[in-house]
Order: structure tokens, then C-alpha cells, then sequence
């Protein structure tokens, strides 16, 4: 059978994007789920102030599915107080299939922190 199709969703708002695993190039082994605050610390804004947040990743039934089924769901609560970017989960490739990691890594400094992590030049 073909790839399933997954939504990611954002609190109660509709799916923010949806990864068609079909059209990954093959080369491409890992997706990391990433989330920021535009212009946190401008703002003086952390996830630390973001009450009953929560991102949900779902599995589609198919192209009309709009709600799907969870596969995972990640709280953003007080423990992020100081935090400004978070990896919340990794979908990797492994032995033939798409799999999922939950990860909950904080970062100060956003969008930058987070792709310094992974050696990307800001």
C-alpha cells in the first residue's frame, strides 16, 4: 500500500501541514517537527506563557480525512518557561517504514537556536 499521509495541528486550530510520504525523495531519511515563537524575544514571549497548547500529529484515512487518527500528542506546558523553539518530534525512516520519535528538546535564541543544532549556517 502506498504511504499514509499525516497533519499536524496546532491547540484546537485546523492541521497546520500535511507530509505526503509518497512524494519524500528517497534520500531523505529524517523530518524533524520544529516550533517557534516569531520574534520571541523581541516580544519577550516563551512557551512558558502559552497556556493549554498542545500539537497533535495524526495519521489521514484519505484525502478527505481532515481530522485523522493521533499518532502523536505533545503538551506544551511550564517546563518550556524560558524556552523560545522546541523539536517536538522526529519522523525517521527505518527498516522499510516511516516511524515516529516524541523529542521535547527546548531551545533559547528561536529559529536560529534550533538550526545551529542540526549544523545549518543562519
Amino acid at each position: 500500500p502506498p504511504p499514509a499521509s499525516y497533519t499536524l495541528s496546532l491547540h484546537d486550530a485546523l492541521p497546520i501541514f500535511m507530509i505526503d510520504f509518497s512524494k519524500i525523495p528517497s534520500e531523505i531519511k529524517k523530518i524533524a517537527i520544529c516550533v517557534t515563537i516569531h520574534d520571541a524575544e523581541a516580544r519577550h514571549q516563551n512557551f512558558g506563557q502559552v497556556s493549554n497548547a498542545y500539537i497533535r500529529i495524526a495519521k489521514l484515512a484519505d484525502e478527505f480525512d481532515t481530522v485523522g487518527e493521533p499518532v502523536l500528542k505533545f503538551d506544551l506546558e511550564e517546563e518550556f518557561s524560558i524556552e523560545t523553539a522546541l523539536v517536538v518530534a522526529e519522523i525517521y525512516f527505518k527498516n522499510g517504514e516511516w516511524k515516529f520519535n516524541a523529542v521535547a528538546a527546548g531551545y533559547q535564541g528561536g529559529l536560529e537556536a534550533i538550526c545551529r543544532s542540526f549544523g545549518a549556517n543562519v
